[in-house]
């Protein structure tokens, strides 16, 4: 597995398109976002992306859109949008920006998305962050296969409204997790079948084993070693990720100064980390940028950001956005070429921002 040091910054702003971040200049309010009209150009080094302009942005009459929260690729090559709404939940692109399908009204709090394959099918898995939320899974087309309430068999709640999960992970033999970032920030897993069997974080163990509110947002396991994979888990207000073994016990923390980590995405042995915000939620309009690490858990990219820094000795300097590209980067995806896709949350209604990758690309694969 190969990676990569980090070159000289390379940010080029296509002309006109937008202005670099400047100290003390403003970002627009949610009202007032606009997503760049011209094909900008972000990061640096061997992760540099070209941005689409206006990438599906002709749905705009037909399927308004809520907050759009994630993102992933089916089998069939569709991009999947999670959308918060009433109506349709789910949105499937082509690669091209044309609605194939729209389904959905069963998750109006529809935030957390993966795409679980099994028994020779795809199957999606869907958490609503409503109160008395619930997790889903479902068919490509949306019929509704089983649902996930409250583990009340835990003992940890009182009431079923006190739980809002934000994001389900999935194991090999089909066993899932489902984090309730939301709610009482517990890790739950679950059979196959929906049966609870554990849980960890929130207020048990003690030390750092234990889980902050609005602090486990979203997160990937991690099957780079595979007799020891684990849980890494993106602590959005908290600035940093922590790792846990699959039994809940704390391995590691990882400190993101200066930013809003939402989730967290395996790409060409790499970890991919949208955040919302760099000063969220002291500062809920900055415009957020998106964070690749190596397996080492080294900053080595930052996409709409500054590019990162660490002091003489190896401590990471705090980061920030470097353009007004993005409005609350929440979730993303890659499609099986390349592509990078991010959706945005409160960014005045706005499509996902497609964007293509530019220069050498790393041999392929999803897992670290």
């Amino acid at each position: 597995m190969k990676y990569f040091t980090l070159p000289a910054l390379i940010l080029s702003l296509s002309c006109g398109s937008m202005s670099a971040h400047e100290p003390g200049q403003t970002h627009p309010t949610a009202s007032d976002y606009r997503p760049p009209s011209k094909p900008l150009i972000i990061g640096q080094g061997e992760f540099r992306y070209q941005l689409v302009p206006a990438w599906a942005t002709e749905n705009d009459s037909q399927y308004p859109l809520g907050h759009c929260h994630a993102m992933a690729e089916d089998n069939r090559g569709r991009i999947l949008l999670l959308n918060a709404s009433k109506k349709h939940c789910l949105i499937a692109l082509s690669p091209t920006g044309e609605v194939l399908d729209a389904w959905g009204s069963f998750a109006p709090g529809a935030h957390g998305l993966s795409v679980v394959k099994e028994k020779g099918r795809e199957a999606l898995f869907i958490t609503d962050n409503s109160r008395d939320g619930k997790a889903f899974k479902t068919t490509l087309d949306g019929e509704i296969l089983m649902t996930v309430s409250c583990p009340m068999e835990s003992g940890l709640y009182e009431d079923p409204k006190e739980f809002r999960p934000s994001k389900p992970l999935h194991l090999p033999n089909g066993d899932f997790f489902v984090i309730d970032g939301y709610g009482k920030d517990y890790i739950h897993r679950f059979t196959a079948g929906g049966k609870y069997l554990s849980s960890f974080g929130g207020n048990l163990g003690k030390g750092e084993a234990r889980l902050e509110h609005y602090g486990p947002h979203g997160g990937g396991l991690d099957f780079s070693e595979a007799e020891k994979p684990s849980i890494i888990l993106a602590l959005s207000d908290k600035n940093k990720v922590k790792r846990f073994s699959l039994d809940g016990t704390w391995l590691e923390t990882i400190s993101l100064p200066g930013s809003n980590p939402r989730d967290v995405v395996f790409h060409r042995g790499h970890i991919v980390i949208p955040h919302l915000g760099d000063q969220w939620p002291k500062d809920k309009n900055s415009a957020g940028y998106i964070s690749v690490l190596n397996s080492k858990f080294k900053v080595i990219a930052n996409l709409g950001g500054d590019p990162p820094e660490y002091d003489a000795q190896g401590k990471l300097k705090s980061m920030q956005h470097s353009s007004h590209l993005f409005y609350h980067p929440h979730g993303l995806c890659f499609d099986h070429k390349g592509n990078l896709y991010v959706a945005q949350f409160a960014s005045n209604a706005s499509w996902p921002l497609k964007f293509v990758r530019i220069g050498a690309l790393s041999p392929l694969s999803n897992e670290r």
